[in-house]
């Protein structure tokens, strides 16, 4: 089976060159096709996942972090997020090598990679509503200030709306994986077992969910400061995936 990892190095490799010459297309466009090559040939390897084959965590959230790049390029055009294309290409290839060594499941249970994948969509879309949340705050900051270059030249209203769309979303799916959670549970262990990772789960859902509602049914605090409480959240996602485990 085809790795990504030789794709990315490639990639990585291009795209770096650009950086540094003058912002050559022809080193750009080589670094972006040889990172969606590298993007399908992972998305092959879920198809073709079978008995004997294994997935990584470390896999998974490098991969998801190139589609959805890919996702902003198509996207939004204007943002110019293709000068992020060097940095994605190579977390998506350390976190590829990572793969090969740790995090490791397998092999052909499509729960577990059903369980795994969404938790890990989940947390890739939380955590970036938490990241334009940030940029957000910084975009009001100059504003008051009367500046008026905004961070990464994108205009406060559009980090508004990549903080709700995504934060929207990322409550869905989070919904979604409190519910796969349990089926994973119920086929792996045939009972219910309350562990630190399903326990922070439930935790976090009950935080995302009455900060979805009071931020609709326009709670002044919370509405007013909906992007501090975002940031939160994301705080608590990434301690919640430190310090707890399955353990089963």
């Amino acid at each position: 089976m085809v790795s990504e990892v030789p794709f990315y190095l490639l990639a990585t490799i291009f795209l770096t060159l650009w950086v540094f010459s003058k912002e050559s297309q022809t080193l750009k466009r080589l670094g972006l096709t040889l990172m969606g090559l590298g993007f399908v040939s992972f998305l092959i390897k879920l198809v073709l996942w079978g008995e004997g084959h294994r997935l990584s965590v470390f896999e998974l959230l490098g991969n998801t972090a190139v589609g959805v790049f890919y996702f902003l390029l198509l996207k939004f055009r204007r943002w110019r997020v293709v000068r992020f294309a060097p940095v994605v290409s190579a977390v998506a290839l350390l976190f590829s090598l990572l793969g090969c060594v740790a995090g490791q499941f397998g092999g052909g249970s499509y729960s577990v990679l059903l369980h795994v994948g969404i938790s890990i969509f989940t947390f890739t879309l939380l955590l970036l509503s938490a990241i334009f949340s940030l940029f957000r705050m910084v975009a009001q900051n100059r504003l008051r200030r009367k500046e008026l270059n905004p961070p990464l030249g994108i205009p406060i209203n559009f980090w508004l709306k990549l903080e709700r769309g995504f934060f929207f979303f990322g409550f869905i799916f989070l919904t979604l994986d409190l519910v796969v959670n349990f089926l994973w549970l119920e086929s792996r262990v045939r009972n219910t077992f309350w562990d630190s990772r399903i326990t922070a789960t439930i935790l976090l859902w009950v935080y995302y969910w009455t900060l979805f509602h009071a931020e609709r049914w326009g709670i002044k605090p919370i509405k007013e400061k909906f992007h501090l409480f975002n940031i939160l959240g994301g705080i608590l996602l990434i301690l919640s995936l430190l310090v707890t485990r399955h353990h089963f």
